[in-house]
């Protein structure tokens, strides 16, 4: 298999009035189509960054190629024993312990915590954040933490990387620089990315973009 594949893919969601009916009358819903017969390939070992306005589908995407919702109709295929992770702008670091544990702890190698510990040091060196491993996430600034979230989900060895606008809350200089580090990143270690974005620099990260609309 050379590619994570949608199929035919159609996802809907349903919304009821939130309104108490006391007539008898049949309570109101809408239901929205978010995905519409979507097929598309993402090739392994590649970045693929997905561009769209917001409330187009991207992160309903990005939530049926994690596993958690389910497609109304059509099929995803991944190869085998294949597990993914997540990257948002809000990145999920453990904010009680320093940032080379943090990556330990989300380390998919080594058998003992001594040899996570110990292979966490190259990730966090691999974001650049060497200088900072013995800080906690609430010493780290919103670009530094973002790193960390990075250096997170590398080590979790998840072959299949969703990252969903992780770079929305940062400034413009540092979402500049992330941007080169996960170019630099992807050429050192590949992995199958999938990026979605409705901003059109990152888009043109790669030029295995696609644009999404509505």
């Amino acid at each position: 298999m050379d590619a994570v594949a949608l199929q035919h893919v159609e996802k809907s969601y349903t919304s009821y009035s939130s309104e108490i009916v006391i007539t008898g009358q049949t309570r109101q819903s809408r239901t929205r189509q978010v995905l519409r017969d979507l097929s598309v390939r993402f090739p392994i070992g590649q970045l693929t960054v997905i561009v769209g306005r917001s409330g187009c589908g991207k992160s309903t995407l990005l939530k049926l190629l994690a596993g958690k919702e389910q497609p109304d109709a059509g099929q995803i295929d991944m190869p085998q024993g294949w597990h993914s992770a997540l990257l948002s702008p809000d990145p999920y670091v453990i904010t009680w312990t320093n940032v080379q544990r943090n990556v330990a702890m989300a380390c998919g190698v080594g058998k003992t915590p001594e040899e996570r510990y110990e292979k966490a040091a190259d990730f966090v060196r691999l974001v650049g954040l060497q200088d900072y491993a013995d800080l906690t996430p609430a010493e780290l600034s919103t670009g530094m933490k973002q790193r960390l979230g990075l250096a997170r989900v590398l080590a979790s060895q998840a072959q299949l990387l969703l990252m969903d606008e992780p770079f929305a809350s940062l400034d413009f200089l540092t979402r500049g620089e992330l941007q080169s580090q996960l170019l630099a990143i992807q050429k050192k270690l590949p992995r199958t990315i999938v990026l979605v974005t409705h901003q059109l620099e990152e888009a043109l990260l790669r030029q295995n973009s696609l644009p999404v609309s509505v």
